[in-house]
């Protein structure tokens, strides 16, 4: 995988689950690098200069923590050194991944199908696990431990764990990232449902271990902190816009393959 530049986001001192995802992936030939995690878990987010308080609760109706913006500057952080490589794509882990036991073979095929295809017409694929909804099949690959379907994933999924970036989508998400209004894995959700430019595999290519997360400690804030009376009417309407676009996306290839 000289060719593919891989990025593993790590929180500093967090040298167990560095250890350990370590020996997983080395013990499949995976290198990578590592890049130190954003910790924004003891900062005050009104000292975040990237952050806009007023864009999030306009947007969600409630302020995101220190560690929600961590997470997210962490994968500002991942985009931005797969645009400094200039490789085609980049593959971007978290540390609390577990690969399957042909990771590296599923990857790799997943690559050459897409190479056998062209220009990609996606951004973004999603290598975890996943709730399929709203999504469209676009091939399925043979592999060693069996059969790996790849899916137009009308719905983008809201997990983080395992994200293969075509450079093209690296360089997209850095034009709208900043400031932060939300989330990352929401940003990706909206912003995928809006351009139909993601993808998905199953089964999934990594899983997570479990436990909370080591750089988004939203525990607290997620059960009801500081929201604001539109709350919940904000979460509904995001959800139902997203599936929206997720449905015409998926109605929309559906008549464009009857006709071919």
């Amino acid at each position: 995988m000289s060719n593919l530049p891989v990025f593993l986001i790590n929180l500093d001192g967090a040298d167990d689950r560095l250890a350990a995802v370590d020996a997983a992936l080395s013990a499949q030939g995976m290198s990578y690098r590592r890049l130190s995690a954003y910790d924004g878990r003891a900062r005050d987010p009104a000292d975040m200069p990237e952050y806009s308080s007023a864009g999030t609760r306009a947007r969600l109706g409630r302020d995101l923590n220190g560690g929600e913006i961590g997470c997210y500057l962490s994968h500002v952080i991942a985009a931005r050194a797969i645009v400094e490589t200039g490789a085609p794509f980049g593959l971007v882990l978290e540390d609390d991944i577990i690969p399957c036991p042909d990771a590296l073979a599923r990857i790799h095929a997943l690559l050459r199908w897409q190479r056998d295809r062209g220009a990609p017409d996606w951004d973004l694929c999603h290598l975890g696990k996943w709730r399929d909804k709203l999504s469209s099949p676009l091939a399925t690959l043979d592999t060693d431990n069996g059969p790996m379907t790849i899916k137009r994933a009308h719905y983008f999924p809201v997990t983080t764990p395992a994200l293969l970036w075509t450079q093209m989508g690296a360089q997209a998400f850095l034009r709208h990232a900043l400031p932060i209004t939300a989330p990352v894995d929401n940003v990706l959700r909206s912003w995928l449902c809006e351009t139909d430019r993601g993808i998905a595999v199953t089964p999934p290519v990594f899983c997570t271990i479990e436990g909370p997360s080591t750089i988004d400690s939203t525990a607290t804030q997620r059960k009801g902190q500081g929201r604001s009376l539109w709350y919940g009417w904000l979460k509904h309407k995001r959800m139902y816009r997203d599936k929206g676009r997720a449905l015409h996306h998926k109605i929309r290839r559906a008549l464009q393959s009857g006709k071919q």
